[in-house]
C-alpha cells in the first residue's frame, strides 16, 4: 500500500462504504445495477479500499427510458431509512449523503462507441465563478426530486438546507414543460456568467462487461479489466496516488 499519511483525511470510509453498500442494495431491489466507478474503483483495484481523503464516492449505471421512475423510488426508499437523496434529471444523477459522507450515483448514456455522462463543471467551487454556479443550482433545482424538506437523520435544520427544499417545493408546482424551460434559462444564464459544461466521454468497450469484487462487508460489481479504465482516466501513472486530483482540471 502506498504512504499516504501526509494527505488529509476527507471521509469516514467505513460509513462511505456501508452507505454504498445500502444504496447498492435498494438501487438493485428497484431494478438498476450499479458498479463502482472513477475514485471508488481506484481505492478498490489499486488499494483494496476506500481513498480516505476522496470526499465523495461514485457509483455508475447504464440508462434507460425508464430509469427516472425507477430513480424516484430508489429516492424514496433511501429518505425513508434515513438517507438525505435527491434525483437531479437534468445530469440523470442521484445525490445521497447522510453524516459526512456523499455518494453520487450517475447514469451513463451509451452512444455508439462512446460512453456518455453529463458534467456540470459550473457547479466545481474553483473552477467557475461563484454567480454562475448559484445560477446553475436554481436550474437544477427546477428538475430535482423530491419536493419537502429533505434531510438525514440527525441533520439540524440549517438556512441553506431551508432555501434547498423551499425552492424544489415550490418548483415542483410548476407544469414540466414550464420547469425544464426555466432550468435551461438558468443554464444560459450560467454559461454567460463563466459557467463552463461539459461532458465525459469514454469508449463503451469499457461497459460492456462487469463482474463482482469483494467489498468490505458485502460485494459490488465493476468493469471487467478495470485496470484498463483506470488507466484511460487517470493516465499511466494511476497507481500513483495524487491527493487533490480534480476532474474539473483542464490537464485530466
Amino acid at each position: 500500500m502506498n504512504d499516504d499519511s501526509k494527505f488529509s483525511v476527507r471521509s469516514d470510509v467505513k460509513k462511505m462504504a456501508k452507505t454504498i453498500l445500502e444504496v447498492v442494495e435498494v438501487a438493485e431491489l428497484n431494478g438498476v445495477v450499479c458498479w463502482l466507478n472513477y475514485g471508488a474503483l481506484l481505492g478498490m483495484i489499486r488499494e483494496n479500499r476506500l481513498l480516505p481523503w476522496n470526499n465523495d464516492a461514485e457509483l455508475s449505471c447504464l440508462y434507460t427510458p425508464c430509469l427516472p421512475k425507477k430513480f424516484k423510488l430508489i429516492v424514496d426508499h433511501l429518505n425513508k431509512i434515513g438517507y438525505s437523496a435527491y434525483f437531479y434529471s437534468s445530469i440523470g444523477a442521484l445525490a445521497v449523503k447522510t453524516h459526512n459522507t456523499v455518494v453520487n450515483v450517475n447514469c451513463i448514456w451509451i452512444e455508439n462507441k462512446s460512453a456518455v455522462r453529463p458534467h456540470e463543471t459550473a457547479s466545481e467551487k474553483g473552477y467557475a465563478p461563484l454567480i454562475s454556479r448559484i445560477f446553475y443550482w436554481i436550474g437544477t433545482f427546477f428538475v430535482a426530486y423530491p419536493s419537502g424538506f429533505v434531510r438525514y437523520k440527525g441533520e439540524k435544520f440549517s438556512g441553506k438546507l431551508i432555501l434547498k427544499s423551499t425552492l424544489i417545493t415550490l418548483f415542483r408546482i410548476l407544469p414540466i414543460f414550464l420547469r425544464k424551460k426555466l432550468f435551461l434559462l438558468m443554464i444560459i444564464i450560467s454559461q454567460y456568467l463563466g459557467g463552463d459544461y461539459k461532458k465525459t466521454v469514454m469508449p463503451s468497450k469499457y461497459f460492456k462487461e462487469f463482474e463482482k469484487i469483494k467489498f468490505y462487508d458485502g460485494q459490488v460489481y465493476v468493469p471487467k479489466s478495470p485496470q484498463n479504465l483506470l488507466r484511460y482516466i487517470y493516465g499511466e501513472d494511476w497507481q500513483t496516488p495524487k491527493e487533490n486530483w480534480s476532474f474539473y482540471d483542464k490537464k485530466n
